[in-house]
């Protein structure tokens, strides 16, 4: 081998390796053309020496170390490229919260205006009604009352187990007493209530008043809105006049003018500046005025007078019971300087908040109950109909995952129609909210704490909360269900029978739908039987024909002027020709408004430790009785009683009385002794029947009825039994005009509306209830509807097939009515086992029937499975009308 020719061969060995060193994408793409091309060189070197095949070697080497350093230029510019493009693409926002997405989402949604009109509605619908009533259930029960530190605020009662007496009113001198020796209140104090008449304007108006014993406001702590409270001289007994009115009351007659501070009201005669205005939220009620009651020495000793509210504001980190166990070592000491009136009393404290929401708890909880299961109705009615939208679309989102789309992006399409959705729901439901929670404050005027509503944040977080989750509720589960077949499944099964397993979820819906409606028509029926229940007792007396009204005096006027007054109204009102008899009450029947006292009964020892015996009292006057029809049962009517005497010495008891505490004997004659009033003994003169005064569901309990004279009670219920309403009103405020120009007449009505208005609450019961048990069963029937629509459209071929083959047409209804039927029984089921469920809460608003009753059960399952087997009718009569050649040309 010539030297040349080794020169070469060794040229060659170190090219290759050259060349395997070079850069990879260099090496790949020109290695072998390389390497053919210097071999070629290398042969035409070879002829002209050693020398020449060196050099051609050495260029080989710089051409590569050249590639090199460009390779690792190129690297660093690419790799900086790429760390912006990453750089870029983590500050990205996802595509679910890129706007463009939303947009074609939104422009999909519009395409389907009967549906996005369905939801929507639906779900505002659901969400308006549920935001009130959170609204209202918000105010009344979970809200603390407008007032600093409103925890610390209690009221303060008496109570006496000997008397029997759980809660009674306070004698304002034990009050003092009270707040002199107890180390557990900022302070006590009390108000009572009393109709007034102001003078000031063009006619005399009747004013709600309120009159109010020292420190009043400083319990509550709530600074008036313009002015200021009673001062320490206002508020003392020989002190000058002075008034703070109501928010309500200054919008009214002053039309909220800032100088009606300095304006003097007349009320009896009387001047009361006012000196303050207090916010529509200070007070529960419908008050006008607040005057200083300005208790005298003589009613401060009279501590048997028990006719004041008590109320009372806790020192900081004093619990109830510390402080009930303070006062009531406080009375334990009076009770032995004061034996005859204090002995055997307590104190007994509950919250203020309790005590002002009273019974509507229950209702309310009721009412909030029956709307969240309608509205978890409507979001199973919303989901039902997304996943119908779902099983249309599966073609173009299995597609969609086809050409590469992950699960996610698919299962965000379908999500990101629920937020829009639900957030479109969210406004309506806001709107409808609005507008409702203004016809409650005007129409709910009963309810406690109804000054307090509005719609605050927290109302808005809930209306928009509600909805979000709603639509994670009636979106994620069609997204799950979309995503999780396979794309063979999904378009090889289109158009294939539906399979025994599949939509499970819609079932379950369905089933859930029909559940709740049980529960909502079940309880609706039973609130309209309990309802029924209470029309149907026997209160004892005739209300038909008999007007009721009042004429405003003052519990401070002289009892001769007023007594006066009485005596002419009630002689004049005889003197009617469309008048049989008049009289008059300090309660109604019904009304809930009673007295208890003690009373000792000549010949008859008590149950209580004293001898006495516990007894609801009504103040009457001669022809009240007879104006009301109350049956006579043994013995004479009260007697017109002498003018000079403030009780007649007279009166009157109930059948109960007799049953109980003479076991059936003769009580005519007896004589009675009230140790409330000492020196003063009443001759019984006569037994009537029972009379519903304690309300309808209230049984009958032993009264005494004291016949007293004209004066004796300032402000009471007037009766009159008329055969002409009409004139009767006329004649009324003409004869008021007459006898005293200064006094205002009101509430003249009807007694039977009195006693329709005591049935407010069960008959807003039923009517609320019914109203959403009738929403549960549309509800109901649209999802057994939609469920079975959507069946049959899937299940064209199968039943061609079936028809095809020589099944009857009723074969196929009767198919689809099995299929409806199981689902019908599951439900109905469930449904009776949630209102076995929800005994405790139906309990507290039931009369004379039970949550479990039998036959409201049946009525209310026979009424939805009618109107389930309605909706089902439709489809079911489609399938059976499915043309089979029609059917399997189109499969």
């Amino acid at each position: 081998m010539t030297p040349a020719s080794r020169s070469v061969r060794l040229a060659r060995a170190l090219h290759r390796a050259l060349v395997r060193l070079a850069p990879a994408h260099v090496r790949r793409t020109y290695g072998a053309e390389m390497t053919a091309t210097f071999e070629i060189a290398a042969d035409a070197a070879a002829a002209q020496g050693r020398l020449a095949v060196a050099r051609l070697l050495w260029h080989e080497m710089k051409d590569l170390l050249a590639a090199h350093r460009a390779n690792r230029s190129t690297a660093r510019w690419q790799g900086r490229r790429a760390d912006a493009v990453r750089m870029r693409e983590s500050r990205r926002r996802p595509e679910w919260l890129g706007g463009a997405a939303w947009r074609q989402t939104w422009r999909s949604l519009t395409r389907r205006p009967a549906y996005l009109a369905a939801v929507v509605l639906t779900l505002g619908f659901g969400t308006g009604i549920m935001t009130a009533v959170f609204s209202l259930v918000d105010t009344v029960l979970l809200k603390p009352l407008p007032y600093p530190d409103a925890d610390r605020l209690v009221t303060v009662y008496e109570s006496s187990p000997v008397a029997r007496e759980r809660t009674s009113l306070v004698a304002p001198g034990r009050l003092e007493d009270w707040q002199r020796l107890n180390r557990s209140f900022v302070a006590l104090s009390a108000s009572y209530g009393e109709s007034v008449t102001d003078t000031s304007g063009d006619d005399p108006e009747r004013l709600d008043g309120r009159r109010v014993t020292p420190r009043f406001f400083a319990v509550f702590a709530a600074p008036p809105i313009l002015g200021r409270t009673f001062t320490d001289a206002e508020e003392a007994p020989t002190g000058p006049g002075a008034a703070v009115i109501s928010e309500r009351f200054w919008a009214r007659r002053f039309n909220r003018d800032r100088s009606a501070v300095g304006h003097a009201l007349s009320i009896g005669g009387r001047q009361y500046p006012i000196v303050g205005v207090m916010s529509s939220m200070f007070t529960g009620g419908t008050t006008d005025v607040w005057l200083p009651a300005q208790t005298g020495p003589y009613l401060l000793q009279l501590r048997e007078a028990r006719f004041v509210n008590g109320i009372g504001r806790l020192r900081p980190g004093v619990t109830l019971e510390a402080a009930s166990q303070d006062l009531d070592a406080v009375q334990q000491g009076l009770g032995r300087e004061y034996p005859k009136s204090d002995a055997g009393w307590s104190a007994e404290l509950r919250p203020l908040k309790q005590v002002r929401v009273g019974d509507a708890r229950s209702g309310l909880i009721l009412v909030f109950a029956s709307v969240a299961a309608l509205w978890l109705m409507a979001i199973a009615n919303i989901a039902g109909l997304m996943l119908a939208q779902v099983h249309r679309r599966s073609r173009e989102l299995v597609l969609r995952a086809a050409l590469g789309a992950s699960r996610v992006r698919v299962m965000g399409t379908v999500v990101r129609e629920g937020v829009l959705l639900g957030l479109a729901g969210a406004l309506v439901g806001t709107t409808l909210a609005v507008w409702l929670t203004s016809v409650m404050t005007s129409t709910l005027s009963r309810t406690p704490r109804i000054n307090e509503l509005t719609m605050d944040w927290r109302a808005f977080g809930f209306a928009l909360g509600t909805s979000l989750v709603a639509a994670a509720a009636f979106s994620l589960v069609p997204a799950l269900a979309a995503t999780r077949r396979g794309l063979n499944h999904t378009l090889v099964g289109q158009g294939r029978g539906v399979t025994r397993g599949r939509h499970r979820v819609q079932k379950l819906l369905v089933v859930s739908q029909v559940a709740l409606s049980v529960l909502l028509v079940g309880s609706a029926m039973l609130l309209m039987r309990s309802y029924y229940n209470l029309t149907r007792i026997e209160t004892g007396f005739d209300a038909s024909d008999v007007m009721t009204f009042h004429v405003a005096a003052r519990w401070d006027e002289d009892r001769a002027r007023v007594g006066d007054f009485q005596t002419r109204l009630l002689e004049r009102l005889e003197q009617l020709p469309h008048v049989s008899d008049a009289g008059m009450a300090n309660f109604l029947p019904v009304s809930r408004a009673s007295l208890r006292y003690q009373i000792r009964v000549e010949g008859i020892g008590g149950p209580n430790a004293d001898g006495t015996v516990t007894v609801g009292t009504r103040m009457i006057s001669a022809g009240y009785l007879k104006a009301i029809r109350a049956p006579l049962l043994s013995g004479a009517w009260c007697p017109v009683p002498p003018a000079d005497t403030k009780f007649s010495r007279t009166a009157m008891v109930n059948r109960r009385f007799v049953e109980q505490h003479a076991e059936g004997g003769n009580v005519t004659g007896r004589t009675v002794r009230m140790p409330a009033f000492p020196g003063t003994t009443f001759v019984i003169s006569g037994v009537i029947g029972d009379l519903a005064e304690d309300g309808h569901a209230t049984s009958p309990v032993p009264y005494f009825y004291t016949c007293n004279s004209p004066g004796a009670w300032p402000d009471p219920n007037y009766v009159a039994r008329t055969t002409d309403a009409r004139a009767f009103a006329a004649d009324l405020r003409r004869i008021v005009h007459e006898l005293d120009p200064s006094r205002a007449l009101f509430d003249v009505r009807p007694l039977q509306e009195v006693m329709d208005a005591a049935l407010d609450q069960p008959r807003l019961d039923a009517a609320v209830l019914g109203l959403f048990a009738g929403a549960a069963l549309l509800l109901a029937a649209i999802g057994l509807y939609s469920l079975f629509m959507l069946v049959v459209s899937e299940s064209v071929r199968e039943l061609a097939v079936r028809l095809a083959i020589g099944a009857a047409p009723r074969q196929v209804m009767r198919l689809v009515m099995a299929g409806a039927g199981r689902l019908l029984i599951g439900g109905l089921l469930i449904g009776v086992v949630l209102t076995a469920a929800a005994d405790r809460l139906l309990r507290g608003v039931l009369f004379g029937v039970s949550p479990l009753d039998v036959s409201a059960l049946i009525a209310a399952m026979v009424t939805i499975a009618a109107v389930s087997i309605v909706a089902v009718a439709g489809p079911a009569l489609r399938a059976s009308r499915i043309a089979p050649i029609e059917a399997l040309r189109g499969e």
